[in-house]
C-alpha cells in the first residue's frame, strides 16, 4: 500500500513540474509582446510628440492629462504624472512589472506600438496598491533624422 501512495504521490510531483513551466507562458507571451511592441515603437523615432493618459488608482488624478514630449523629453508635466510622462516610461512601467513575474496585461497600438493600456500591482501582497494606465490619442509631431 505504501508502494502505490508513494507511485501516486511520485506521478503528482512531476504534474505539478510539468506544470511549472506552462504556468509562466503567460508572463513569456506579455514579455514577446512587449518586445515587439517596443520594437515598432523604436522605427517610429519620435522626437515630438502628445498623448493623453489617465491613471485609475486608489489616488485624486481620474482625468486624463494631456503629456507634451519635445526633443524627447517631457515638458510641463503634473509631478504625480512624471513615471508615466514619455513613450518609453509607459515601456519601463510595464517591463518592470514583468521582470516581478507579474503580468502586466498590456494592450500596444498595432501601428506605433506604443502602450494603449496596462495595468501594474507593485507589491502583490499590498492592498489598494495596483493602478492601471490608459492611453490615447498619440501624435507624432516631429520624428528624428
Amino acid at each position: 500500500m505504501h508502494v502505490e501512495l508513494a507511485a501516486v504521490a511520485a506521478a503528482f510531483a512531476s504534474t505539478l513540474v510539468a506544470a511549472a513551466p506552462a504556468a509562466a507562458a503567460p508572463v513569456d507571451d506579455e514579455r514577446t509582446a512587449w518586445a515587439k511592441a517596443y520594437e515598432r515603437w523604436a522605427v517610429q523615432d519620435a522626437r515630438d510628440y502628445t498623448y493623453r493618459v489617465q491613471i485609475a488608482c486608489f489616488c485624486p488624478n481620474r482625468s486624463f492629462v494631456k503629456i507634451r514630449v519635445r526633443a524627447g523629453k517631457p515638458r510641463g508635466t503634473p509631478r504625480s504624472l512624471r513615471p508615466f510622462d514619455t513613450v518609453d516610461k509607459l515601456f519601463a512601467r510595464i517591463d518592470e512589472q514583468l521582470d516581478r513575474g507579474g503580468g502586466a496585461q498590456a494592450r500596444y497600438a498595432q501601428r506605433t506600438g506604443h502602450p494603449r493600456s496596462f495595468s501594474v500591482d507593485p507589491l502583490p501582497n499590498a492592498i489598494d496598491d495596483e493602478y492601471g494606465v490608459t492611453v490615447r490619442d498619440l501624435k507624432i509631431t516631429r520624428r528624428a533624422g
